[in-house]
């Protein structure tokens, strides 16, 4: 059986354009690619002058925003270069990390037909293992090879280039339409709307610093162990613009501290910066959280992303599509929802400590029990014989699908199985079947989903 191919589009993306864009969507839909990674390169072995690589990788997770988790947008060349010091990029560098870093696929280089017609594959670094280990996509360009086959237009960096330098020469406004993403072309016109320190290198802020480019805002990540430890400042870099707000996106436990190393260069510096927090259960102004903070008169919030985060690189963060829950001073509130934007918030204002744990207890449930499901479900069909691989996929195949009905539909349209259709015999089945913890677990996930459809009641144990 051939095994799933990870396609990889590379280039310098200066900036990237509609025929990039599309590229993905045209290798899955014709079958050559199950998965793409798109990745901005960091230097070029032929000394192309670019823009820098932070914003290069913000213009292109802007213009990838369409695609789903199959398609991400890499900051692997970043990784490499920091690995690797001074020197260019090259691309049997970066095909050889992706194939160690995903076994299971076949690793595959994206070209166009021009770099093949002029000859340019040719002068690439080791192109004979290059072609032998990863054979190359070649995506038909016009003016490259017959125009029939050309399924994709044909758009010029240079051009969008030469538009966006002069957007008011003639024909600038049409052609930018026409050649660039929208959401990529909003971004590159539109002012920022302000800038953030992001304190933490966790999870997170690996998704918060994305998630505001991508809407304009600039950044700077910040350590916050480093700031503690006195080996960072608040102190702004050259050229920077003054911070809008500080978000303090380290580990929950780690707050208070945090905020204390917050206030003691706020006081020094005679910072006024609005400090919001990512914690769920701790309210702003508590001791727990930015209490330092309070006591050195900064407006404090909480901004908390009710969304399940890992670090990961996708075509755009997760944080785009997330609710945030807010709290705290007027002040910072302020700015929290300005970084929020349009997106979907729950005010949090008002809720005691109490209440606030039991806020981040119903997030917590739904976020991250479903390991418990699958965890179970996957134990029961190994210990059948099943190869793990082959559990996992089947029972992770069960859970999109059953969430995606849920999602859509609701309750309680969107539930299946015994206990909905009241099929009593196929659940006293299951729970005769069912040993040890899957078997607890079905039968009390059972009777709560019986009250709540207000259908079925379920019989007494009979062990």
């Amino acid at each position: 059986m051939p095994r799933p191919v990870l396609a990889v589009l590379g280039g310098s993306f200066n900036p990237p354009h509609l025929g990039h864009a599309l590229i993905p969507s045209y290798l899955r839909l014709r079958g050559l690619a199950s998965q793409v990674v798109v990745a901005p390169c960091w230097s070029h072995p032929f000394a192309k002058s670019m823009a820098p690589f932070e914003e290069r990788l913000t213009w292109t997770r802007a213009a990838m925003s369409c695609h789903g988790d199959d398609v991400w947008v890499s900051q692997i060349e970043a990784e490499l270069a920091a690995r690797r010091g001074e020197g260019p990029s090259y691309t049997i560098e970066l095909l050889e990390e992706l194939a160690l870093r995903h076994p299971a696929h076949d690793v595959r280089l994206v070209i166009g037909t021009d770099i093949v017609a002029r000859g340019e594959l040719d002068r690439w670094h080791r192109i004979d293992d290059l072609r032998r280990k990863f054979p190359p996509i070649v995506i038909p360009r016009k003016g490259y090879t017959d125009a029939a086959a050309c399924a994709l237009p044909e758009v010029s960096s240079t051009a969008v280039r030469a538009w966006l330098a002069d957007p008011s020469a003639p024909g600038a406004a049409e052609g930018l339409r026409a050649s660039v993403p929208a959401a990529l072309l909003l971004l590159l016109r539109q002012p920022s709307p302000g800038h953030v320190w992001l304190l933490g290198h966790g999870h997170v802020a690996s998704h918060a610093g994305p998630w505001l480019r991508s809407r304009g805002w600039t950044t700077r990540t910040i350590g916050a162990r480093a700031l503690v430890a006195g080996e960072a400042t608040l102190a702004r870099e050259e050229g920077e613009p003054e911070a809008d707000a500080l978000w303090i996106l380290c580990g929950d436990p780690a707050i208070p501290t945090v905020a204390a190393a917050v206030a003691r260069e706020a006081r020094s510096r005679g910072l006024r910066t609005p400090a919001l927090h990512g914690a769920g259960a701790l309210r702003a102004r508590s001791a727990a959280a930015l209490g330092a903070l309070v006591a050195g008169g900064l407006p404090v919030a909480t901004l908390h992303p009710i969304c399940s985060l890992r670090r990961e690189e996708l075509a755009r963060s997760r944080l785009a599509c997330a609710s945030f829950g807010v709290e705290g001073d007027e002040a910072a509130v302020a700015v929290a929802r300005r970084m929020i934007g349009g997106q979907p918030a729950l005010d949090l204002q008002g809720l005691d400590d109490r209440d606030r744990r039991a806020y981040h207890g119903a997030c917590a449930l739904a976020a991250n029990h479903l390991g418990v499901l699958y965890g179970e479900a996957c134990a029961v069909l190994e210990a059948q014989g099943a190869p793990r691989s082959a559990a996992r996929d089947a029972i992770a195949s069960l859970l999109r699908s059953s969430l995606a009905n849920l999602l859509g539909l609701g309750i309680p349209a969107g539930v299946t199985g015994p206990v909905a259709r009241g099929d009593m015999a196929a659940i006293e089945g299951h729970l005769e079947a069912l040993d040890g913890p899957a078997g607890q677990l079905y039968r009390t996930l059972s009777e709560r989903l019986a009250a709540i459809l207000g259908e079925v009641v379920i019989a007494p144990s009979r062990r």
